[in-house]
C-alpha cells in the first residue's frame, strides 16, 4: 500500500512540472516573437533595412547610369557626332543659317548621306542638298587673317569605300545606292571606269600607261631640265587617304587657281587672266606656274584642315563621282569646252557638273602624280591632268608629262582639302 501512495505522488509531482515548463516556454516563445517580429518589422528592422537597401541600390544605378551617359555624351560631343546635334542638322538648315562652323561639323544631306564640314567653313549660299547635285563648302578666311571675307569655294567628294573590307552606299536623289572606291582610275571611250590601284595599296606605286604612280614618299622636287628633275609628291599620301576613309570624303577646289597676293590660291570665279605673263593682281587665273610652285602654294593654306596640290587618287575619284552622280556618263572623256575658243576666267565656260567647274577646260591642271619618262636627255617628272581650252587637245581624264620647270599660259592647279589637323603632318 505504500508502495502505490509513492508513486501516484510521484505522477502528481511529474505532471505539476510539465504544466509549469509548458508555460514558461509560451511566455518565452512570445518574448522571442516579439523580438523577431520587432527586428523584421521595427523602424530598424531586416525588412526596412531590406527595403531601404533596396532603394538604395536602385538609387545607385540610376546615378551610375546617368554618369555613364554623360561620359559618353562627352566623348561623342569630342568626335563630332552627337545625334541629337551635329548629325541631325541638315545640310539645308545649316545653309540657311548661314553661319561658319566653330568647330569640324558632321552633317546630312537630303539623301542621308555623311559630309563633314571643317572649323570655320560654312555651306555655300548655292550649295546643292545633296551630293548628287554637289555639296560646297565656303572660308571665310586664309591662315594667319589673310584674305579674310575671300569665299573660297570647295566641293565634297564622297567616298564609300577604300579596303574592299566593307562598304558605306552613297545614295542618290532617285534612292539607288551608290559605290565610290578611292583609287587611281582609267577610262574606257564610253566612259567606263577601270579601277588600276585601290587606295588601300596606295604603297605599291601602281604604273599607269607604263609610266605614272602617285609616289608614297614625300619629296620636295627639284627643278632642272636634265635627267635629275623631279616633280613635288604629294605631302602626306598616307594621312590623306586615312582621312578619306575615316570621314567618308575629301574636299577639291570649286574652280582652277587664281592668284593670292598672300602667295595662296583662290578658290572662285577670277576677275581677270593673261595669256603672257604670270599674274600680279588678286584673283587673276594663277598660270604661268611650275608644278613644284604650284604644290607649294597649296601648302598649309588652313589652321583647322590640311591642303595639298591635289594627286591622282583625289582627281580620279572626282571624276567617278561626277559620273556616278550627274547624267554626264562620260564626263572623263570630255574635251574642252569655251565660251571663245580661247583662255577664260575659271568658272566663264559651260563646264561645270557636280558644282565642278573647268576640269575639261581652259587650263591643263598640275597634279602630285609623278612620271618615270624622259624626252631625250631631259626628265619628264610631272604629270597635268584635264584638257585645255582647244577643243580637242586633252580631256578629263588626260595625262601627259612635262619637265620640273614648265610653266606657260597653259598650266594652273587646284588644291584638294582632307579632314585633319595640318599639325600633325
Amino acid at each position: 500500500m505504500q508502495e502505490k501512495k509513492k508513486k501516484g505522488k510521484n505522477s502528481k509531482y511529474s505532471q505539476g512540472i510539465t504544466l509549469v515548463a509548458l508555460v514558461i516556454t509560451i511566455i518565452v516563445l512570445i518574448i522571442l516573437a516579439g523580438i523577431s517580429i520587432n527586428l523584421v518589422l521595427g523602424e530598424n528592422g531586416l525588412f526596412n533595412r531590406a527595403k531601404q537597401a533596396a532603394e538604395e541600390y536602385k538609387q545607385a544605378a540610376i546615378n551610375e547610369q546617368a554618369m555613364l551617359n554623360s561620359v559618353d555624351e562627352e566623348i561623342v560631343n569630342a568626335v563630332g557626332e552627337n545625334p541629337t546635334t551635329n548629325s541631325q542638322k541638315t545640310i539645308e538648315e545649316a545653309k540657311t543659317e548661314e553661319k561658319y562652323f566653330d568647330e569640324e561639323t558632321t552633317l546630312k544631306d537630303s539623301n542621308g548621306n555623311k559630309v563633314v564640314v571643317p572649323k570655320d567653313f560654312k555651306i555655300a549660299e548655292d550649295s546643292g542638298n545633296n551630293v548628287t547635285d554637289g555639296i560646297v563648302i565656303e572660308d571665310s578666311d586664309i591662315q594667319n587673317g589673310v584674305g579674310e571675307g575671300r569665299g573660297n569655294q570647295y566641293v565634297w567628294i564622297p567616298v564609300s569605300n577604300i579596303d574592299n573590307k566593307g562598304s558605306n552606299p552613297i545614295i542618290k536623289s532617285n534612292g539607288e545606292e551608290i559605290e565610290i572606291t578611292l583609287g587611281r582610275y582609267t577610262f574606257e571611250e564610253n566612259g567606263k571606269e577601270q579601277l588600276v590601284q585601290n587606295a588601300e595599296d596606295y604603297t605599291e606605286e601602281t604604273l599607269i600607261s607604263s609610266h605614272y604612280q602617285e609616289l608614297e614618299k614625300f619629296r620636295e622636287g627639284k627643278e632642272s631640265s636634265k635627267t635629275d628633275g623631279e616633280n613635288r609628291t604629294a605631302k602626306d599620301l598616307a594621312g590623306f587617304i586615312k582621312s578619306v576613309k575615316e570621314n567618308g570624303g575629301y574636299y577639291i577646289a570649286r574652280y582652277e587657281a587664281s592668284y593670292g597676293k598672300d602667295g595662296k590660291p583662290n578658290s572662285k570665279i577670277s576677275t581677270s587672266y593673261s595669256d603672257s605673263s604670270a599674274p600680279t593682281q588678286e584673283g587673276t587665273l594663277w598660270n604661268f606656274i611650275t608644278q613644284i610652285d604650284a604644290a607649294k602654294a597649296c601648302d598649309n593654306m588652313y589652321d583647322t584642315v590640311s591642303s595639298d596640290l591635289i594627286n591622282s587618287y583625289a582627281w580620279d575619284t572626282a571624276i567617278v563621282y561626277i559620273q556616278k552622280f550627274s547624267e554626264d556618263r562620260d564626263y572623263s572623256r570630255q574635251d574642252g569646252i569655251s565660251i571663245n575658243a580661247n583662255l577664260a576666267n575659271t568658272g566663264a565656260n559651260k563646264d561645270e557638273v557636280c558644282k565642278i567647274h573647268d576640269m575639261a577646260s581652259n587650263c591643263f591642271e598640275w597634279t602630285t602624280e609623278y612620271s618615270a619618262g624622259t624626252y631625250g636627255s631631259s626628265a619628264i617628272p610631272c604629270v597635268i591632268r584635264g584638257g585645255y581650252w582647244y577643243d580637242g587637245e586633252g580631256n578629263t581624264s588626260f595625262r601627259y608629262d612635262f619637265s620640273a620647270t614648265s610653266e606657260d599660259m597653259y598650266y594652273t592647279f587646284r588644291p584638294t582639302l582632307y579632314i585633319s589637323n595640318p599639325e600633325i603632318f
